[in-house]
């Protein structure tokens, strides 16, 4: 009887298992008792995260989406001119690129595997920085979320920040300034560029650049680290990090395939973007800018703007910093926990930017877009998301 009993149990193991990791059960800090996509806070200024589950998508892009978001109205532009790119010209530069390197114009997704795997990447030979820049979201690949995290509801908020400055755990040293005086550091007298002596560039134009729930932006990667420590000394916990830039796409796609989570199409009453496009007027192509545009930051809470787990302007709005090292193609790796290691000892190196922003084109806001920044660099248009690990259950 017994025996049978074991084996009844090992079937129902076998058959259930999977099932029962997927309705895994966290705690948050306040003992609160979580799972799967529910809304939490662990402090009352800490800020709402939603818990993620766990699972695996397809990270980056292919060449072919690539291809089409360098020509998909994408502009260059210099002081005085504004082209759009000749399609024609521009597939012939692309695959004497990939014949440059031996790889087959007309199937390029394995050379270009091979080439990045191989070490020997020559940035002046490198199609994504000598023909089309979106080259850099090459190649898809397969991650599992091996760790489990909830991530930020919203980007970091200017209320939320205030409490940390307010609590000595941001700004440290600094000091306010009239806001003409507001410049880089590179104009200010006797500056030196780091996070502590930088003068302060806090406030673009617009009448939400000051909400109190309007993305915090205008910090540098170090300045976020100052935040997520003083949210675990809060909590008590070393558990709020910057989410690396698998975890970040995974919130992102939230479980979708398409160009972004909402479609393969965005509108403005989905996201917060700038809508450039060209447009035929009797042959001619006529440069069109959408005055529906935002053209500023907005409060988190505006626009239908969450994707299928209630995660807000994971498109748009502030150009989201993630922990990643973002130099050069993807790194291939195939768990979130070898993303959240690879990086560990590199605090200096240009970060993975992902989401795009307001002032941007909808095609810098798919997902699988990613531009590599210095850790030191600040804008208007830049702030962040937490993320923060889980713990089942015991």
């Amino acid at each position: 009887m017994c025996n049978t009993l074991a084996l009844l149990g090992l079937i129902t193991l076998l058959m259930f298992g999977d099932l029962a990791s997927a309705e895994e059960v966290y705690v948050t800090a306040n003992g609160e008792r979580v799972n799967a996509l529910d809304v939490f806070q662990d402090c009352d200024v800490c800020p709402e995260m939603i818990v993620l589950p766990l699972g695996e998508f397809q990270m980056g892009s292919t060449v072919r989406e690539a291809n089409a978001a360098q020509l998909s109205g994408y502009l260059t532009i210099n002081t005085y001119l504004i082209t759009k790119l000749d399609p024609s010209d521009y597939e012939l530069k692309l695959r004497q690129s990939f014949s440059n390197l031996g790889i087959d114009p007309d199937r390029p997704e394995e050379g270009l595997r091979r080439y990045y795997a191989s070490g020997k990447v020559v940035q002046q030979d490198d199609p994504q920085y000598s023909v089309n820049p979106f080259l850099h979201e090459v190649p898809r690949h397969q991650v599992t979320i091996d760790l489990p995290i909830a991530m930020g509801r919203n980007e970091v908020t200017r209320e939320e920040w205030a409490a940390c400055v307010e609590d000595g755990g941001c700004e440290m040293g600094q000091k306010d300034l009239p806001r003409y005086k507001y410049s880089s550091c590179e104009s200010a007298v006797d500056c030196t560029p780091n996070p502590d002596t930088r003068v302060r560039f806090r406030l673009p134009k617009g009448p939400h650049a000051t909400h109190p729930r309007s993305p915090m932006t205008g910090m540098t990667y170090y300045e976020m680290l100052d935040y997520t420590s003083w949210l675990n000394k809060k909590v008590g916990a070393d558990v709020y990090r910057v989410p690396t830039e698998a975890e970040w796409e995974y919130a992102a796609r939230a479980g979708t395939t398409t160009r972004y989570a909402q479609g393969d199409t965005l509108t403005l009453e989905q996201a917060n973007f700038l809508n450039y496009r060209f447009e035929d007027v009797d042959g001619e192509s006529v440069w069109k800018l959408d005055f529906g545009s935002a053209r500023e930051l907005l409060p988190v809470d505006n626009l239908d703007a969450a994707n299928d787990w209630g995660l807000r302007h994971m498109s748009g709005n502030a150009g989201e910093f993630t922990s990643s090292c973002g130099e050069g193609p993807h790194r291939g790796f195939k768990s979130s926990s070898q993303y959240l290691a690879a990086d560990a000892d590199r605090p200096d190196c240009k970060r993975s930017i992902k989401g795009g922003a307001y002032a941007g084109h909808a095609e810098l806001a798919r997902p699988a877009r990613r531009v590599a920044i210095s850790s030191d660099f600040w804008a208007p248009a830049v702030g962040f998301r937490v993320v923060r690990d889980l713990t089942p259950e015991q």
